[in-house]
């Protein structure tokens, strides 16, 4: 219990590492969260710094989910509810980063990280069905909205262990949650993300 307390500890402070904010900060001295969108990820660094920050900064976040789900398997010698929980934990550090005030990026880039980690194939499948949704509707709402949505019922489809799809359904309420303002945009006026 202590390790696995231990390993969702350290996801959640990977996630807190917010490659969008450390880089516009360490570049030019300002908060990336004091324009455009007003997060921190990778779209609003590369509006600051140019494309070649939102490359640098995407990867940085899914490869913190990467090694967030990495560590945690190794930490508890592969224990099937510390992996599953080790996917949120690092989301949540990253939307609500402790040291920046509880006030970071949307989550996006390293929720896919994680998840490629945790199930490559399964993320091809609910990437493939984004990817559709968004070249139909132009909207990137609605097909991470699809994607969420779309995710859980794949995880039986998939077999995922139980510990895994707890981990998915968490996910999948907090990037709700986090996302509200994109889905309110969708229903009422709109598109703004």
């Amino acid at each position: 219990m202590t390790t696995t307390f231990f390993a969702l500890s350290l996801s959640y402070l990977l996630g807190c590492f917010s490659t969008a904010y450390y880089l516009v900060r360490w570049w030019t001295g300002q908060d990336v969260r004091e324009s455009g969108s007003g997060n921190a990820g990778a779209t609003n660094a590369g509006r600051l710094l140019g494309k070649w920050a939102f490359v640098v900064a995407l990867i940085g976040d899914a490869g913190k989910g990467v090694l967030a789900v990495a560590l945690a398997g190794w930490l508890t010698g592969g224990d099937l509810w510390a992996v599953g929980l080790a996917v949120p934990a690092v989301i949540i550090g990253h939307i609500w980063p402790a040291q920046m005030g509880f006030r970071g990026g949307e989550g996006f880039a390293t929720a896919i990280g994680a998840l490629v980690a945790l199930d490559f194939v399964f993320m091809c499948v609910v990437g493939a069905a984004a990817l559709v949704v968004y070249l139909i509707s132009r909207k990137r709402s609605l097909a991470g909205v699809v994607a969420l949505l779309l995710a859980l019922p794949l995880t039986i489809y998939f077999g995922w262990p139980l510990g895994h799809q707890a981990g998915l359904l968490v996910v999948v309420l907090v990037m709700l949650w986090a996302f509200r303002r994109h889905i309110r945009s969708l229903v009422g006026r709109g598109e703004h993300g």
